[in-house]
């Protein structure tokens, strides 16, 4: 899977953190007489990745991958995230994925936080300056 990203979004909240990147800006919600295939391609190509944090001590942290391809989604393990000033490429089950990015400085920022979360003990992030 590879794109060119329009848009970054980072979540981290009570419950977990959440990157994700769009091939368009997001102009909100689907319109009530959008068609299902409407509603679909009007989201484009994105890929999510997402750390959920556990709600009580029998929990686990949970890492989650979700992306506009449907071959590509699932539970996260042993990946490999690198990110450099204008592209973020990921692999993980034999699988690859590579953005091409332009975020400004403060996004920057952010993103290597976020990114450094999700990564976590469960994968590895290699941040290329």
């Amino acid at each position: 899977m590879k794109f060119d990203c329009k848009q970054i979004s980072i979540n981290n909240e009570e419950l977990g953190c959440t990157v994700s990147f769009y091939d368009r800006k997001q102009a909100g919600e689907a319109q009530t007489d959008m068609t299902i295939d409407e509603i679909i391609e009007s989201i484009g190509e994105y890929v999510m990745l997402q750390r959920t944090y556990p709600e009580d001590d029998f929990e686990t942290d949970y890492y989650y991958i979700e992306t506009s391809n449907p071959n590509i989604a699932g539970e996260l393990k042993n990946f490999i995230i690198k990110l450099s000033r204008t592209k973020m490429s990921m692999t993980f089950s034999n699988k690859e994925i590579e953005i091409s990015i332009n975020p400004i400085d403060k996004k920057s920022n952010d993103l290597k936080e976020a990114l450094r979360i999700i990564a976590n003990n469960q994968g590895e992030l290699i941040i290329e300056e």
